[in-house]
């Protein structure tokens, strides 16, 4: 099919979809694939017009009775049912009908009807469920019969004449749809949801209450019906999934379609425009959206945003997907857009390769920081774009460009010379021809002095709450903005898993017996839960309609939610885990049940007791032995910061340190700011604050007993600050095995060790090797193990590419060059070594703690050494491995003639094309050594085919060769390599 786009006249760069102007109002559509038809009905033109899907244009109509409000196709496509909204009041007539057309001979046939039409859908048993402001019909379309199988109440449907400026969607103010399997039809009214059941013949129905409204009032179905989209909230059988976040609640603007093959969504959902005056969001005047219309594609279980398009304009009402999926055709202001959804990946995108770009000056490294970002068209054409920064200091090698482009972004420290901590800005991309709206890339300018503690590794997006598991030597950080739960390893700090969460997470819990992992979500009815010793996903927990568990907390008697309530009350409500249900207390203790939107909970370590604070300043206490809430104070007027409970009875919330009563008993040093997160340790706390917006912020060791601080020491950025609508934080986390403090800071999280700050120790370099096979002789380019004492506080690795030139809070030199480092830890560094370096050369390492001693080295000019791989415990062998079957040679897996072989080393010295130390490999050219290589096996020469590195590796380099006819067999025949003056030789067994 062909990809239709349409220009933009209001934005820098094209949009998505094609218009299709009907000349009236579109209030319903249907399609008829095999006749190669769209229908569409024209509410004010009173007939039913016809668009051909090969050219995309109205070549026919239906002339039909007035206001010809929905429409349904029979199953084999014979009829088409017009549903006539003609609710007119006196001294008008009602004229609310039914027209039957028969596609194939186009005659029509019209029955009157008691009540107007809300919707019309057909079942695959041929009957069309009528859905009216009064009953529920099923219609014969051949036979003209009418079987009222239940009638509805509190449904009031508008009369006509409506005032100007109102569309079909507002005036009719309902959707009826269809799964694809024809086994199950789902509507939304005003004030209902229902779903008809063709097994039972039963129409199961609920009424709700929304705010804002549940807009757009349009409804898709999944292909089996497991799940559908009413408005702006997604449902399952027993309560909604999933909500847009701020919607703006209008009904004529907006549409969406499940893909059940995909498990996608594309949606416009726009989102509510907030008041000047009233900045709680006043409701916005009819057809007010903010900004131009964005055309969504998200994930279909939890309303995660995939990609965001320009929309030519705003659609308005139902959407439908073709058979395949590769159309969608949804209702539109001028009457339909057709949208290519299926060949998005063939049209005009822009891409890049990261998400932040970091740049770290430390004391190795004052000059200007340069840092490489790929743009790119996923569709793989050459794309036009256009770079700027939202700060000053900031270079690009090139602004202007096609993709795909490699661009070297590059910072000079002396214009944030004030700065000490983080700087954020923003780098924008745009395009004269994309369609799709990408998100700015983070920049992240950070800057220290040497009594700056802590390492920070680079996390993106909106990181709002961070837990360490009490057993396991793990921590979890909550990433809101693409709804997951990021697993970090406590020993190395890698990534592990990400796990899927609700729609806009909030918080998370641990249970009290240590097995399970539960999230809170603002904008799902669902608390998300995980099994701790799998990381695998369990049934959620259901909250009561209209409950959204924002903030989650468990003792050892009960599991409590707080809740954010569509309604004038906000509740605490109380888990039954094992139901994996929530219902909402009846009261708090001896209060009212009610609660502030902003309202974070926390446990005890021992399961005692649990603590919520409020922003209107009110504090609650749950004592698990009463198994009730057994205290409420207010002791300010509004409460914000840091809330952490201990095993002692004591709690912080903000600044204030509060007793068993909750009531204040110290204040913590205000000269830290707002606390921002705190963690009980035995007698004493850890504290965290920002003193200043954008500054290096301080943790602080705090005695209980006194309130005091001890030992405030500044941090290597800001912590994490709460916001409006979300005041509370929890920014530390000490790791179960308490060898570090863990806290979530500007660029992710920073990691200090456990003595963060006592005295520490000047540095040592013992030895020197090669990463390989752990021998003295390196190269340049190549990598290396540093070996000694003191060499760093922490056990870090890094997955930062391009590799950072400090780590740790250590930074390493050669000859003044700083080194790119992989991993540190008190005792051994690995990095590679510049390709500048050679000859006779002074290392020397940085740390908090001092400068080591010069360490001198030589650093040949090539060494090429061969990696091991452990095959076993206690057995390793190199790694050369046989392309044959990609095994590494073993005496079970040994050479035969006429093998390829690919053996795996570290420093080969130079390369051509040039690589910086630090970076990844390109994949094209693949850069090649500058000394080629000689390779014998048993004595015999073989043929070299590539030497050079391995795309997208860091200093490791790779040799292919051919093993010739006749080469000597033997269980241990010597393979060598000689590059230059150096070689080195392993044994292979060699067969036939």
């Amino acid at each position: 099919m062909l990809i239709l786009l349409a220009v933009s006249c209001t934005a820098w760069g094209q949009s998505f979809g094609r218009v299709v102007a009907i000349g009236g109002h579109s209030s319903d559509l249907a399609l008829d694939e095999g006749r190669g038809a769209l229908y569409v009905a024209n509410f004010t033109a009173n007939r039913v017009d016809v668009v051909t899907l090969a050219t995309g244009r109205v070549d026919t109509s239906f002339n039909v009775a007035s206001q010809p409000s929905s429409l349904a196709l029979s199953p084999g496509a014979t009829h088409l049912v017009v549903g006539h909204y003609g609710n007119f009041a006196n001294p008008g007539a009602p004229r609310n009908a039914l027209t039957v057309i028969d596609l194939e001979s186009h005659s029509r046939r019209t029955f009157a009807l008691a009540d107007p039409p809300l919707g019309v859908a057909f079942g695959i048993d041929g009957r069309a469920l009528v859905v009216t402001s009064g009953q529920f019909i099923l219609f014969d379309p051949v036979i003209g019969t009418m079987q009222v199988i239940d009638t509805i109440a509190g449904v009031t449907a508008k009369t006509l004449p409506q005032p100007p400026a109102n569309f079909p969607t507002e005036i009719v103010g309902a959707s009826v749809a269809a799964a694809r399997d024809g086994m199950q039809i789902f509507g939304v009214t005003d004030t209902i949801l229902f779903r008809y059941d063709l097994n039972t013949r039963t129409v199961y129905s609920a009424g709700y209450v929304a705010e804002p409204e549940l807009g757009p009032r349009a409804i898709s179905v999944a292909d089996d019906g497991s799940i559908y989209l009413a408005g702006w909230a997604l449902f399952d059988r027993r309560g909604m999934l999933a909500q847009f976040p701020n919607p703006s609640g209008l009904l004529d603007i907006g549409s969406h379609a499940i893909d059940s093959q995909r498990g996608v969504i594309y949606a416009q959902i726009p989102e509510k425009v907030e008041s000047a005056d009233d900045p709680g969001g006043a409701p916005p005047p009819s057809n007010t959206i903010s900004g131009p219309p964005v055309f969504m594609v998200l994930d279909a279980d939890n309303l995660t945003v995939r990609e965001r398009l320009r929309l030519p304009e705003n659609l308005s009402g139902k959407g439908v997907l073709s058979e395949d999926g590769s159309t969608m055709y949804a209702l539109s202001e001028s009457g339909v857009v057709i949208l290519p959804v299926g060949a998005r990946d063939s049209v005009p995108r822009l891409a890049a390769d990261r998400e932040d770009l970091v740049f770290r000056a430390s004391f190795c490294n004052q000059g200007v920081l340069t840092q490489e970002i790929t743009i790119f068209d996923p569709s793989g054409g050459s794309t036009p774009f256009r770079l700027s920064s939202s700060i000053d200091g900031v270079r690009f090698s090139q602004t202007e460009g096609s993709t795909p482009a490699t661009i070297q972004v590059s910072i000079d420290p002396a214009a944030f010379q004030n700065l000490r901590g983080t700087a954020v800005a923003q780098l924008n991309i745009a395009s004269p021809s994309a369609v799709n709206i990408l998100k700015p890339v983070r920049l992240l300018v950070n800057l220290q002095d040497p009594d700056q503690r802590g390492t920070f590794v680079n996390v993106p997006g909106r990181l709002v709450d961070l837990v360490a598991d009490p057993v396991r030597l793990r921590f979890f950080v909550l990433r809101q903005d693409t709804n997951e739960v990021l697993v970090f390893d406590g020993g190395n700090y890698r990534h592990i898993t990400t796990l899927r969460t609700g729609n806009t997470p909030t918080s998370m819990a641990i249970t009290f017996d240590r097995r399970y992992l539960l999230v809170g979500n603002d904008n799902s009815q669902i608390a998300n839960v995980y099994d701790l010793e799998t990381l695998e996903q369990q049934a959620p927990i259901r909250f009561p309609f209209g409950h959204y568990p924002r903030w989650l907390a468990s003792s050892g008697r009960a599991i409590l939610g707080a809740s954010r309530v569509a309604g004038p009350t906000h509740t605490i409500d109380r888990v039954d885990f094992f139901a994996r249900t929530a219902t909402q207390l009846p009261t708090l203790g001896v209060y009212e049940n009610t609660i502030d939107i902003n309202t974070a909970m926390v446990a005890s370590g021992n399961g005692s007791s649990i603590l919520v604070a409020q922003a209107d300043g009110h504090l609650l206490l749950y004592n698990a032995n009463a198994d009730t809430f057994t205290i409420s104070r207010k002791p300010a007027d509004s409460l914000a910061g840091a809330i952490a409970a201990s095993n002692f009875d004591q709690f912080v919330v903000g600044n204030l340190l509060l007793n068993a009563s909750l009531v204040p008993y110290g204040r913590l040093d205000s000269t830290v700011g707002l606390t921002s997160g705190f963690a009980f340790v035995d007698d004493y706390g850890f504290r965290t604050g920002a003193p200043e917006a954008g500054g290096s912020g301080i943790i602080q060791r705090v005695h209980l007993d006194t309130a005091a601080g001890i030992a405030s020491t500044r941090l290597v950025e800001s912590p994490v600050q709460g916001v409006e609508g979300a005041a509370f934080t929890r920014t530390v986390a000490v790791l179960v095995d308490r060898s570090a403090i863990v806290n979530l800071t500007t660029s992710g999280f920073t990691v200090l060790s456990w003595n963060y700050d006592a005295a520490v120790a000047i540095p040592r370099i013992t030895r020197v090797t090669n990463a390989a096979d752990r021998t003295h002789p390196v190269a340049p380019g190549g990598l290396i193990v540093v070996e000694g004492r003191d060499l760093s506080a922490v056990n870090l690795a890094t997955q930062e590419m391009p590799l950072p030139m400090a780590l740790g809070e250590s930074c390493l030199t050669v000859n003044g060059l700083p080194v790119p480092m992989l991993m540190v830890s008190p005792s051994e560094i690995n990095a590679q070594l510049p390709f500048q370096a050679e000859g006779n050369v002074t290392m020397v390492l940085r740390t908090p703690g001092g400068v080591s001693d010069n360490f001198n080295l030589t650093i040949l000019p090539t060494a090429p050494s061969i990696f091991r791989s452990e095959l076993a415990p206690g057995f390793t062998a190199p790694l050369v491995l046989r392309t044959a079957n990609w095994q590494v040679v073993t005496a079970s897996n040994p050479v035969r003639q006429n093998d390829e072989l690919t053996i795996y080393l570290t420093g080969m010295g130079k390369v051509t094309p040039e690589v910086p130390a630090g970076q990844p490999a390109p994949g094209n050219p693949v850069p090649t050594v500058l000394t080629p290589p000689n390779v014998e096996l048993a004595g015999r020469a073989l043929e070299v085919l590539f030497a050079g590195l391995v795309p997208d590796q860091i200093g490791v380099y790779e040799i292919k060769v051919k093993v010739p006819w006749g080469i000597p067999r033997g269980m241990s025949q010597p393979l060598k390599i000689n590059q230059g003056s150096y070689s080195t030789t392993v044994p292979v067994r060699v067969v036939e």
